[in-house]
């Protein structure tokens, strides 16, 4: 579709589902995720006995155990890859690997979520070497890690919070597990800084319909509140077009 839309500069990206959206822009998971991966650093009196290296392994299994629940129930309620990714994120959540790699970190005298934490970075760095799609789970393992943190400190999970209007959705990256759980009369747009296009988030999209732009160079310059234009065929997201040629541009593309 021509431009004529565009008065406001434009950001290229990856489109990964096609489709015109139009709205203000709602960043999401800047101060939440910065706020939820801090960790609580070196346990008072460096590494523990074997009293406190047990109750601590239990309280991070306790704790994954209880994201893993919340996952799957949230996957029995979903549809299609929805219900899958969020079900595949109930198993890593389970994983004993990962578990075995958080004791490994507490024995170094970290704290419950420090440690878990550390592991999770190296299942990321191993996740990343590898590459292709594997590099792709890193937003997963990130995401459950900031769910099980979460919980140990007794806080809600993390995730998006409710739009008080329509608009179109912008993230450093997003999780797949909060992608699922979108609803496409409210989220109108999706437009994410790193990601793939065969990452679970742009897949998840494909099945809400949500038009989608990812691999977003320079979206962070955008500010929120900001009204926005995306195309998720051309992967470009024209920030303060011409407010009427949008809104026309859009209802066109919704017929």
């Amino acid at each position: 579709m021509s431009l004529d839309t565009q008065t406001g500069p434009t950001i290229r990206g990856t489109g990964v589902v096609a489709g015109l959206a139009y709205g203000v822009a709602r960043w999401v998971g800047r101060a939440e995720q910065a706020a939820a991966v801090k960790p609580d650093g070196a346990a008072p009196g460096g590494p523990p006995g074997e009293e406190q290296l047990e109750a601590d392994r239990e309280r991070f299994v306790t704790a994954a155990t209880t994201v893993a629940g919340r996952l799957d129930q949230r996957a029995a309620l979903a549809t299609g890859v929805s219900a899958e990714v969020l079900a595949a994120n109930a198993v890593l959540a389970r994983d004993r690997g990962w578990a075995k790699a958080v004791v490994k970190e507490l024995k170094k005298g970290l704290g419950v979520e420090a440690a878990t934490m550390a592991a999770t970075e190296t299942f990321v760095a191993m996740f990343t070497k590898v590459g292709g799609r594997q590099a792709e789970r890193v937003t997963d393992l990130r995401d459950i890690c900031a769910r099980v943190v979460a919980e140990l400190r007794g806080l809600p999970e993390p995730g998006i919070p409710e739009f008080d209007e329509p608009g179109v959705l912008l993230a450093d990256d997003l999780a797949p597990a909060d992608t699922a759980g979108l609803d496409p009369a409210v989220v109108l747009g999706i437009v994410i800084e790193h990601g793939g296009p065969t990452s679970h988030t742009a897949i998840i999209a494909r099945q809400l319909g949500i038009p989608c732009v990812v691999a977003a160079a320079g979206l962070t310059e955008v500010a929120d509140g900001s009204r926005v234009l995306v195309d998720g065929g051309a992967g470009t997201v024209t920030v303060d077009p011409d407010e009427a040629a949008a809104q026309d541009a859009a209802a066109a593309d919704r017929r």
